[in-house]
């Protein structure tokens, strides 16, 4: 299936809205700060196509340097028709081929969950003390989610919070 992180959040719920606008303004900061460590980024992999009354997190990696797959796309609402499980959650899941983007995608999860743990889960194929501890590029001096969250939050996350059971509703 390839490389990939899943999340689940239920957008119609109180938390989850009183959530959302720090949820957005601490992406921006993110991608910023992943594009000031040289990832080129898509932050509209809409294209312009998407109305602007839905909000949205989006994000995707560089068309131009075919570093790209799936795009991230967190949104309380969305036009048309979604599927949500029988308790109101949305379950998504992010494919990034491990490209560059990877540490906007997973530092953006991260940082959702941080801001509502108990109700943003996430989960990924990448492991927590390699993967979102070092960066997809393995040496200790590449950015990593858990090193940007803690930049820019002074949240130093330790404990992983990849809950399989609780984005996929199995537990």
């Amino acid at each position: 299936m390839g490389y990939t992180h899943y999340f689940s959040y239920a957008p119609e719920s109180a938390p989850f809205r009183q959530a959302w606008p720090r949820m957005r303004t601490d992406a921006a900061l993110i991608l910023d700060q992943v594009e000031a460590a040289g990832v080129r980024l898509c932050r509209d992999p809409f294209e312009g196509t998407l109305p602007p009354e839905y909000e949205v997190i989006a994000v995707n990696g560089s068309v131009d340097d075919e570093e790209y797959c799936e795009p991230l796309v967190l949104a309380p609402r969305w036009p048309g028709n979604r599927q949500l499980t029988s308790d109101g959650r949305v379950v998504g899941f992010c494919k990034t081929g491990r490209h560059p983007y990877d540490l906007a995608v997973t530092a953006i999860l991260l940082r959702c969950h941080r801001l509502l743990p108990d109700g943003f889960a996430i989960h990924s194929d990448g492991a927590w003390d390699t993967e979102w501890r070092r960066g997809n590029r393995m040496p200790t001096r590449d950015p990593s989610a858990r090193g940007i969250v803690a930049e820019l939050f002074g949240d130093d996350a330790s404990d992983s919070p990849f809950d399989r059971d609780r984005v996929f509703g199995t537990g």
